[in-house]
């Protein structure tokens, strides 16, 4: 049988506030993906991004982006939920494997390293590069997270934290809209 180190956080918090600690680690985590969602919104409206950067349209004379390359810019912004769709997919048996909290770690990593791409990206190739590493850590973390939270949560609260893990979803579009 496993011991668990001293250095571990379940010898630090306990019960009530053990659940809390996961839960705002949850909510923080699905709140980033509805946040990421968003977010695309406001940077394909910004004149330096779709006429200099990524080169896909140019402003008419009223100051209206006109797009020349549609795909180009559906592109960047649907290979996101692609790497979502492999994150998850890989999320899920690498969790089973090598336990949540490690996985939520590896999540939060390649989240962390796609955003850091997506904000020095140069050109089309590298956003689209940025957004699908950023989709695999997204990815790993919506597998991961409402299951990790669900498993911890007392069986009279679990429908309770799912649904606030989503409306923060939602909240996340919301600020991302809101920023805009």
């Amino acid at each position: 049988m496993d011991i668990i180190p001293r250095s571990n956080v379940v010898h630090k918090l306990e019960k009530r506030k053990l659940l809390i600690a996961i839960n705002c680690v949850a909510g923080l985590s699905i709140f980033f993906f509805g946040y990421d969602q968003g977010m695309m919104g406001g940077v394909n409206g910004a004149v330096d991004y779709y006429q200099n950067t990524m080169k896909f349209g140019y402003p008419d004379a009223n100051g209206t982006p006109v797009i020349t390359n549609s795909l180009l810019q559906g592109g960047i912004v649907s290979v996101y939920y692609l790497g979502t769709l492999i994150g998850c997919l890989i999320g899920g048996s690498f969790a089973d494997k090598y336990g949540r909290i490690k996985t939520i770690a590896l999540g939060a990593f390649w989240a962390v390293i796609g955003a850091s791409l997506q904000c020095s990206a140069q050109n089309h190739n590298w956003m689209i590069c940025a957004r699908l590493v950023n989709g695999w850590g997204t990815g790993i973390l919506n597998a991961v997270v409402p299951v990790w939270a669900t498993e911890t949560a007392e069986h009279t609260s679990r429908g309770q934290f799912v649904a606030i893990e989503f409306t923060l979803n939602i909240f996340g579009v919301v600020v991302a809209y809101w920023l805009e």
